[in-house]
């Protein structure tokens, strides 16, 4: 009997131990799942301003190409005209660049296209993403093209320091470079003519970022900025209103920690300042019968009528596939790429009074 009690009594002091390693599997599993769930969250870190939102406000006049030369006449926007604007396709599909007018130079500016158009081993100069552009880097282009696509999951980060981003954009003046921009079609302005182009009275730049990639707050003279492939925020202030910024850091840095404090448009804001950009584009048509009128008289910006950094969110609007913006002289302006592969191309005009 005691040799049949022996196995039994064995079975029931294991059962604690049995339990024991149980519970402590249970525990490692959940430990397991809670890390997995960190790194899920964390990999989907919700920022306050989100690059990949398709919602983002624009308060900045929208018109097609037709409106366009219907407004200004068939050349286009005037020199030196005061107020951004941004010019759609009369297709107004939003993000499609098929049938627009530079719609074989989007054909040729896909990723996997690119390349193609250069010699096999093309260098590219980056700079940096902070409001001075400081630093320089020369990689091949095709290594460009990867490390925008996988370095940091494809995504350009708030804390990012303006002179360790990469980016493409500016240091493309060579001859390769001029070559491959002449299959772009100008945008219509009075000094954007094919002359203009020829005497070097207007300078092409080509650029490709990854999402949150962008140039920090800075100014220059009036030009267009048309988007090829994917989405781009715009963010602008006039003169008078030079916002606070951090210049070390690219421009995702003030959207998520500067832009939020900021209030927002109000729809009597939003109405002012479209009220008083139509009854200007009325006087100037008139002034423009006159030459010796000064157009730029009259122009105001009734958002905020105090000198320096506003209280109020800026002037912005994201420019999709195909669309273009005017960016007025010397308006200060940042930008933020909002898709994997945003290719885009500016033109910096040399206006005077026409």
């Amino acid at each position: 009997a005691t040799m049949h009690l022996l196995p039994l009594a064995l079975q029931y002091s294991a059962m604690p131990l049995l339990w024991l390693l149980l519970t402590l599997l249970r525990l490692v599993d959940a430990a397991t799942t809670a890390d997995s769930a960190t790194d899920e969250c964390d990999a989907k870190q919700q920022w306050n301003w989100d690059p990949y939102s398709h919602h983002h406000p624009c308060n900045i006049k929208r018109i097609t190409q037709t409106e366009l030369k219907r407004r200004f006449g068939a050349l286009g926007v005037s020199n030196l005209y005061p107020y951004p604007l941004v010019i759609v396709p009369d297709n107004n599909v939003v993000g499609s660049n098929k049938g627009t007018r530079n719609d074989h130079f989007a054909n040729l500016t896909k990723q996997e296209h690119l390349p193609l158009n250069f010699p096999p081993d093309f260098h590219v100069t980056l700079t940096g993403s902070d409001s001075l552009s400081s630093h320089r880097r020369t990689i091949p282009l095709k290594q460009y093209l990867y490390e925008i696509m996988n370095n940091n999951e494809g995504e350009t980060r708030p804390d990012q320091l303006g002179n360790q981003t990469w980016y493409l954009f500016g240091e493309t003046h060579s001859g390769e470079w001029a070559n491959f921009l002449r299959q772009y079609n100008l945008p219509s302005c009075h000094s954007c003519t094919e002359l203009h182009y020829q005497q070097s009275l207007i300078a092409l730049s080509f650029g490709i970022g990854n999402v949150g990639s962008g140039v920090q707050w800075h100014l220059h003279g009036p030009g267009f900025s048309e988007t090829i492939h994917g989405r781009k925020h715009w963010v602008l202030y006039p003169p008078e209103n030079r916002p606070n910024y951090n210049l070390d850091y690219a421009s995702r840095h003030w959207m998520e920690y500067s832009y939020q404090s900021l209030k927002n448009w109000t729809t009597d804001d939003f109405e002012r300042e479209h009220q008083n950009h139509e009854q200007f584009l009325k006087q100037w048509r008139r002034r423009s019968l006159d030459s010796s009128s000064d157009r730029k008289q009259g122009a105001s910006y009734t958002m905020d009528e105090s000198k320096g950094p506003s209280k109020k969110k800026p002037w912005e609007c994201t420019i999709n596939a195909g669309e273009m913006l005017y960016f007025p002289d010397q308006w200060h302006h940042a930008t933020i790429n909002l898709s994997p592969y945003t290719v885009f191309v500016s033109s910096f005009t040399s206006e005077h009074e026409d």
